[in-house]
């Protein structure tokens, strides 16, 4: 592996990792508009350490990231944040200091055109006030919840008889039934959610940094391995066997030159079509490292996450020394059927519609997924993932919702085609969809069909 080879800054690509662009403040007017025409007294969102969703929500809603259990409370006195120990308040309020200086140089610069206006139409950010009171003590989070609760109802005559309290589905079950024993009536709301669904400005501008930072890592990787040498078809990193654990350590040192998360990252050698199980493993590390083989498809996937939160997903597939076989053909169909897929993927198209373009683009290859039981197409399978992406790695919409891509949705596209003798061929991008079209995140090509999606490695190839 050449060590010296050289790497383009993240401003090559037109965007700072660390700029004043990045900058996403919180959102929470979908809060007091929900408290609002459901007459209630407040909204609570428990963050937990147990899974992303309510994670991303509690960032959404606050611009700050928490490890540790953690309430956010909407009353009509504003939002309260709960916590259990004087370190997450300490830690909290750095974020907040950070996030504010943040925010004075962005003001101080002239921004980019598409970051420029910071309250565009429909536009849910504050600009000001942007840290959070936070309340401390050690009672658990639901009832640190109830007691910011019962504050406001003693404050404001109005709510004296409110009972309704709006909480995300994902609320634990204890903090629900501290909410409850305290005399509220939990009403279920998908207000946040929702929200999260359309991106604004900065949000778009967030994931294309880190959709850039993820495109580069897989181009450092397709350079490298063009680097390297075959003996007796084994690939060679520095006269030893290469594996697909160096290939990820390759691109995590990428990701992390350009201040991207660098764990989320997997090569793969497999025949498995189960797309989802994959990336829920990315960086888990229980993926096995395997050795790479010329003439083999290595499927290549990456999911950064940015300073900011936000996501990227990126997977290509490279051969060494590629005979042009099944691995070609299938390439071909793959990345036919995700051009295909990005053109369909028009304001107020569904992610079904887009989905059903792709696997009829799939079947006119011949990757046919309703092959009759003992036909060879068994020994072949396909996958296709379209799914949002943003704070958490899969977000609304799915494919088998009834929502529209509408202005602002940004969805991660995902086909691949498996044969059990051959391996797998895998692609991904991140589009945006917008009033004029659809475009791809964080490349630099004119459209989607002058992305290099290079199969083969060859160096410096790869320019998307």
């Amino acid at each position: 592996m050449n060590d010296n080879t050289s790497l383009k800054s993240a401003t090559d690509a037109g965007f700072g990792i660390n700029g004043p662009s990045v900058v996403v403040t919180p959102s929470r007017t979908p809060v007091v508009t929900a408290i609002e025409s459901h007459d209630a007294i407040g909204f609570v969102n428990i963050n937990t350490t147990e899974s992303e969703y309510p994670t991303a929500s509690f960032r959404y809603l606050t611009a700050i990231s928490s490890s540790n259990n953690s309430a956010y409370v909407h009353t009509d006195s504003g939002p309260v944040l709960c916590v259990q120990s004087e370190a997450t308040k300490k830690a909290m309020q750095a974020e907040y200091r950070a996030l504010s200086k943040q925010i004075e140089y962005s003001d101080s610069l002239i921004a980019c055109d598409e970051i420029s206006a910071a309250s565009e139409p429909g536009d849910n950010r504050v600009n000001s006030d942007i840290a959070i009171p936070i309340y401390q003590d050690s009672r658990p989070i639901g009832v640190q919840a109830a007691a910011v609760l019962d504050s406001a109802r003693t404050t404001d005559a109005e709510c004296a008889d409110t009972q309704t309290v709006l909480v995300p589905s994902t609320i634990p079950h204890d903090s629900a039934i501290h909410l409850e024993q305290a005399g509220y009536t939990l009403q279920s709301t998908s207000a946040v959610t929702n929200a999260r669904v359309k991106k604004d400005a900065a949000e778009r501008q967030a994931i294309k940094i880190v959709q850039s930072a993820g495109l580069a890592a897989i181009a450092r990787i397709e350079t490298q391995i063009a680097d390297m040498t075959v003996s007796d078809g084994q690939l060679l990193l520095q006269g030893e066997p290469a594996t697909t654990r160096h290939l990820e350590q390759i691109a995590a040192a990428e990701l992390a030159h350009r201040g991207v998360g660098s764990g989320d990252c997997v090569c793969v050698i497999t025949t498995e079509s189960a797309v989802s199980r994959l990336s829920r493993n990315i960086g888990s590390g229980v993926l096995s490292s395997t050795s790479i083989q010329s003439g083999v498809p290595i499927q290549i996937g990456v999911c950064p996450r940015g300073p900011n939160g936000y996501h990227g997903l990126v997977w290509r597939t490279i051969v060494v020394e590629s005979e042009g076989g099944w691995e070609r053909r299938a390439h071909i169909a793959v990345e036919a059927a995700l051009e295909t897929a990005i053109e369909t993927a028009e304001p107020g198209i569904s992610p079904t519609t887009v989905y059903n373009e792709a696997l009829a683009e799939l079947a006119a290859f011949g990757f046919n997924p309703s092959a009759s039981e003992g036909s060879a197409k068994k020994s072949e399978d396909i996958n296709i993932m379209i799914h949002g992406i943003g704070l958490s790695k899969r977000e609304r919409p799915y494919i088998d919702s009834e929502m529209t891509m509408d202005p602002g949705t940004v969805v991660s596209i995902a086909l691949g085609v498996f044969n059990i003798e051959y391996g797998g061929v895998r692609l991904c991008d991140v589009v945006t969809i917008s009033e004029d079209g659809v475009s791809v995140a964080g490349s630099r090509a004119t459209s989607p069909d002058d992305m290099n999606r290079s199969l083969t490695p060859t160096t410096n190839s790869y320019s998307s």
